[in-house]
């Protein structure tokens, strides 16, 4: 049997580990002042971070259903029997009821939705381990099992430069981000239960992260766990010096920094940092799928 891994571009960490593995991507898209471009392919992070720094209107939205269709039917034409898809976490989009719509509708039995409940590096974790799983033959309803056990084993801290990006998306009043901004104060961030949700608040971002990665040793042991940051365009002084110390207070040899998506820089802001807490893939460090 000829099985696929596919996923939106929600995952990314590193695009070129996605070729690496062998892995197929759907991208996501970000609308700039009334055009589209497609993650990884027409934007990246950096003609994002110039859009949002000179006050565009950034928005994103579920692509055209004709476009996932033709998507697998592609895939399904180079002669794959089964594709298991993760989508970003249906808490954050609707992307997931889409994907799963048209595996229901048009691939029953042979395209498996899996509704990450996750972002970046957690469902990066997801969708690496059962493309492991693939390669060793394990049959889909066993991997889409091992998926799910590690959901929620998992933790994201997000902490933006400030509350803009926030505020035009509709997830903080004006209100609140004027005030915010104005006292410097920034928003904690944590994946709880499939969503985001404010944990608390900071002035101290490299103390924050710090001290969150400190606190979560006794719950996520390092020997099983793995701990990365991810930014976008937070100052690299910034991300070295809590990467350093999060690697001194952790006991680790090395923390990876990698991407936050472009649909969800659209929606966090240039400066964002993010501590992510991922289970190890089988025990492997995300390192060695680099």
């Amino acid at each position: 049997m000829k099985r696929l891994v596919s996923t939106d571009t929600s995952a990314a960490f590193n695009y070129e580990l996605f070729k690496k593995q062998g892995i197929n991507t759907f991208a996501l898209n970000v609308i700039v002042d009334g055009e589209e471009y497609l993650d990884g392919i027409t934007i990246n992070q950096d003609t994002l971070r110039d859009a949002m720094r000179s006050g565009k209107n950034i928005k994103t939205s579920t692509p055209p259903l004709g476009e996932v269709i033709e998507y697998f039917e592609n895939l399904f034409s180079q002669g794959y029997d089964e594709i298991i898809h993760f989508t970003i976490s249906s808490k954050f989009s609707s992307m997931y009821n889409l994907f799963n719509g048209v595996a229901e509708t048009h691939f029953p039995g042979k395209l498996f939705v899996v509704d990450s409940y996750g972002v970046t590096v957690t469902m990066l974790a997801q969708v690496l381990l059962a493309n492991e799983e693939v390669k060793k033959g394990t049959d889909t309803q066993t991997i889409l099992k091992m998926v799910e056990d590690i959901k929620q084993d998992c933790k994201i801290t997000f902490v933006p430069e400030n509350l803009t990006a926030l505020k035009n998306g509709g997830r903080i009043s004006p209100t609140i981000a004027l005030i915010g901004n104005v006292l410097g104060i920034k928003p904690v961030i944590a994946l709880m239960d499939g969503g985001l949700e404010k944990e608390g608040t900071t002035k101290q971002v490299r103390k924050t992260i710090i001290e969150t990665a400190q606190n979560s040793l006794q719950r996520f042991p390092t020997s099983d766990y793995e701990y990365n940051l991810v930014s976008f365009d937070a100052k690299p002084e910034v991300v070295d010096y809590i990467k350093n110390n999060i690697a001194q207070v952790c006991g680790l040899d090395e923390v990876l920094v990698g991407l936050v998506p472009v649909n969800v820089c659209a929606h966090c802001g240039p400066g964002t940092l993010g501590l992510i807490i991922t289970k190890k893939i089988n025990g492997k460090s995300l390192k060695e799928f680099l």
